[in-house]
């Protein structure tokens, strides 16, 4: 009589097993990459948000006739120069809806800005997620905002009949 043999050798167990690790060798990469993809995401959710706030401030300082104007304060919103967020914390901060702080590592989002109030060196607001500065030792905010590479700036309009800018930055996501 012949014997049967049922279930695999020891040999096919172990070919099964490398060949799986391979795979997952070359597969890890790729579902690492999934990570950057999601800050990434973040990111651009959150520079969107700046466009629809800047827009909102606009909307609501012309509706008051006061878009032109240097400062003007819009009740229960913030504050606007030129019809747009100001950088400052009754500015943008108040304009969108998310928990951030000025400099504060405690908030879901940090921020800090730049403020010289000429067209030649524009008011800038940088704004990224307070985890992404943990190891932050030293540094400036500014400096290490724009360091992580994941963050979103505010450039605010600095004169009448000017324009806002928002620049989002992913590669160091």
């Amino acid at each position: 009589m012949k014997a049967t043999h049922k279930g695999f050798t020891l040999i096919e167990l172990v070919v099964v097993i490398v060949i799986l690790g391979v795979l997952a060798v070359v597969a890890a990469p790729k579902f690492l990459n999934i990570q950057h993809d999601a800050r990434a995401s973040v990111i651009e959710g959150l520079g969107a948000s700046v466009h629809t706030a800047s827009d909102l401030a606009f909307e609501k300082a012309a509706v008051a006739g006061m878009e032109y104007q240097a400062s003007y304060s819009i009740p229960d919103y913030g504050t606007v120069q030129f019809g747009y967020p100001a950088v400052q914390r009754e500015g943008m901060e108040n304009f969108l809806a998310i928990e951030s702080g000025y400099h504060d590592l405690t908030t879901e989002w940090t921020w800090a800005a730049h403020n010289n109030g000429s067209v030649q060196d524009p008011d800038i607001w940088l704004i990224t997620r307070s985890e992404y500065l943990n190891d932050m030792v030293g540094e400036d905010f500014n400096t290490a905002i724009e360091n992580t590479q994941c963050y979103v700036k505010y450039t605010a309009a600095m004169e009448a009949n000017d324009d806002y800018q928002v620049e989002v930055f992913t590669d160091g996501c």
